[in-house]
């Protein structure tokens, strides 16, 4: 299946943090057109695990399968409601949006710009003025709080890109099921990987923090976003089609780390690198300190817009990770070991 597809396939499936069952049958299904060869697993009481393989060293990718999104937090009347956030949501990303709460659809209007006060056109609604209007859908009823919602969009492609919601990180999903992909035709019996599609990263990284104990690899590999523009300018910018972003700093492992970026060069894939100061933002801030510590190598697909309703990727960027991994995962042994 091509990157681009599993990209919108996911990206379509509504799968807030906490609440990600429409997601992981995605993902099971297209696992299973992928791989026979593949053992489905509840894995951290709610994360879902892929295992493929049956040898003694245990390498294990890391993707987080929630999304951001919205939950009712007062029914107002019939017809409006007001949300909160789960997770990182902007509000003035939802203005003049829809909203899917359950099987209906709201919206989040606003008054035209020839109707709007002059003390309220400058100014950006918080949560507590944010009102969502059901009224086209049938009103409030059957609505209650606590329920959960997402903006309404489906995915596109756009000149090769591809744009829609929740591609944070449902793009570090897509690499998992592409390394799969690219296993297949490979010899790793010597080897167990386990794709780790993970739970509420979002609301503090914890389904990572549940899978990295259960299965405790020797080494982890976890695949996020990062910017792909808007960089401070004494960074260097990350671009997407340019290939995955390699993380280096104190979350990292930096032994594993420089073999990853060995296999870049003898394979000739392309890579950019992501200095990371202190901490990564990722699930790479608990997998490498689990237990006695886990070998972590931080992989970085570079989006455009990131959380919210427009996220753009470059499928190109999807192939080029799981590419690297792939081969990464084919060619590592242990030190003192050959791989023969």
């Amino acid at each position: 299946m091509e990157s681009k597809d599993i990209l919108k396939k996911l990206s379509d499936a509504v799968g807030v943090s906490m609440y990600e069952n429409e997601v992981k049958d995605r993902i099971v299904e297209i696992a299973n057109e992928i791989s026979k060869d593949i053992e489905i697993q509840d894995v951290g009481k709610g994360s879902l695990g892929i295992k493929y393989g049956n040898g003694k060293t245990k390498i294990a990718l890391f993707a987080h399968m929630d999304e951001i999104g919205i939950v009712i937090s007062k029914i107002v009347d019939n017809e409006f409601a007001m949300v909160h956030t789960i997770g990182g949501v902007d509000p003035r990303t939802l203005i003049s949006k829809r909203v899917k709460v359950k099987d209906k659809i709201g919206v989040v209007g606003m008054l035209a710009p020839h109707l709007q006060k002059e003390e309220h056109r400058n100014a950006a609604p918080d949560f507590d003025n944010l009102y969502i209007d059901f009224s086209i859908s049938g009103g409030t009823d059957g609505i209650e709080v606590g329920d959960i919602g997402v903006v309404e969009v489906k995915s596109e492609e756009l000149n090769g890109k591809v744009t829609g919601k929740a591609l944070d990180d449902r793009a570090g999903c897509a690499v998992l099921l592409k390394t799969l992909e690219y296993l297949e035709k490979y010899k790793i019996d010597d080897k167990t990987v386990y794709f780790l599609f993970n739970q509420g990263e979002e609301i503090g990284l914890k389904g990572a923090k549940r899978t990295s104990f259960e299965i405790n690899p020797e080494i982890g590999i976890v695949v996020d976003v990062t910017f792909g523009s808007d960089t401070p300018s004494h960074f260097e910018k990350i671009e997407m089609g340019k290939g995955p972003a390699i993380a280096i700093g104190p979350t990292m492992n930096n032994e594993v780390t420089e073999k990853i970026m060995d296999i870049s060069k003898k394979y000739n894939i392309k890579y950019q690198i992501e200095p990371l100061p202190i901490r990564s933002g990722t699930e790479a801030d608990i997998v490498q300190i689990v237990r006695e510590g886990i070998k972590t190598i931080g992989i970085s697909i570079p989006i455009l817009n990131m959380h919210s309703s427009v996220e753009v990727a470059d499928p190109i960027d999807i192939d080029l990770s799981a590419r690297l991994i792939a081969q990464f995962i084919a060619d590592y042994t242990k030190e003192g070991e050959t791989n023969e």
